[in-house]
């Protein structure tokens, strides 16, 4: 039995563009595209969105890419009426309304529901109703939309209201329980495909940095804390924790790219990449990364790989 090959992409709001940029590089050495190369696609946050677009449109890396710079998915995505900035700035509304991302969401996917799709795809939500994190996969029932679970899966608290899907329930973004999807994935992986080897390209969109002075810190409370980022950084080190445990239980056969924004002069607010400038910015940091990992990469997946996971 051939190995299937995952792909998992960490939440990071805008900063998917170095995500993008890294398998934009991928397709043009394999000269396949994301969709062709992955028989699983698994997502959390602006990663689930892509999950969403990829093996629901079939669309390349590079083709995201264009609909971002060209078609200005992003900058349509993230508008607000100007009450909504005034209020944010109180931090009492949420920073975007979310009705363009709806919008524009149900344009790109229609009504392609979680039947109609030929990979494999794993994207965690938060369930208000229930208390609990939900993982769609392609045997959930119901039988969602694809838009819904891609406006779902990018409410991130403080950046857009909750979101209300077909059952109901009022969902938010998955990543304040799995904004690194991989090891589930893989176990996810494991059941639908047992006795075959599986292998897991995982990609980050970068550390955020926090700097404390432990001296004023002696005197922070709730509101202080909460402004100074804290849930941010367990956040990070939850996901650092859950990569080192994903590489621990998977080993070799597991490729994990990630590093910290601060190398590379790009802020690291997720919405930080919602303008021309630091979109270009976050392509060649995607660049970067994959120049970083190329030989490790092209012996991980190899070029035949597309043919035959297409074929699948």
């Amino acid at each position: 039995m051939r190995p299937r090959y995952v792909l998992s992409l960490d939440g990071g709001g805008s900063h998917l563009l170095i995500q993008l940029s890294v398998l934009a590089c991928l397709e043009e050495d394999t000269g396949a595209s994301t969709y062709d190369l992955f028989d699983m696609i698994a997502g959390s946050s602006s990663g689930g969105m892509l999950a969403c677009l990829i093996s629901g449109r079939m669309l390349s890396a590079s083709g995201i890419i264009r609909l971002i710079q060209q078609d200005k998915l992003l900058e349509n995505m993230m508008t607000g009426h100007w009450l909504n900035r005034l209020l944010n700035t109180l931090q009492i509304r949420p920073k975007y309304t979310g009705i363009s991302k709806r919008r524009r969401l149900k344009k790109e996917l229609g009504g392609l529901r979680l039947s109609s799709l030929d990979k494999q795809v794993f994207v965690p939500c938060f369930n208000l109703d229930r208390d609990q994190l939900e993982i769609f996969t392609n045997q959930t029932k119901p039988d969602f939309l694809l838009c819904e679970i891609a406006d779902a899966c990018t409410a991130a608290p403080a950046y857009y209201p909750p979101v209300r899907m077909e059952d109901n329930d009022w969902r938010i973004d998955g990543g304040v329980g799995m904004n690194n999807p991989g090891l589930g994935a893989y176990l996810h992986a494991r059941q639908l495909w047992a006795g075959a080897a599986i292998k897991m390209l995982s990609v980050g969109s970068g550390w955020r940095s926090f700097s404390f002075d432990g001296q004023k810190a002696c005197r922070y409370g709730g509101m202080q804390w909460s402004a100074k980022g804290i849930a941010s950084v367990i956040l990070r080190e939850k996901m650092m924790a859950n990569v080192k445990l994903t590489e621990a239980v998977i080993g070799e056969h597991a490729l994990y790219i990630n590093e910290y924004l601060k190398h590379f002069g790009l802020p690291d607010h997720m919405d930080s990449v919602n303008d021309p400038v630091n979109q270009r910015k976050a392509l060649e940091i995607g660049r970067l990364w994959y120049d970083r990992h190329r030989e490790k990469i092209r012996r991980w997946i190899p070029a035949q790989n597309a043919g035959h996971s297409a074929a699948a």
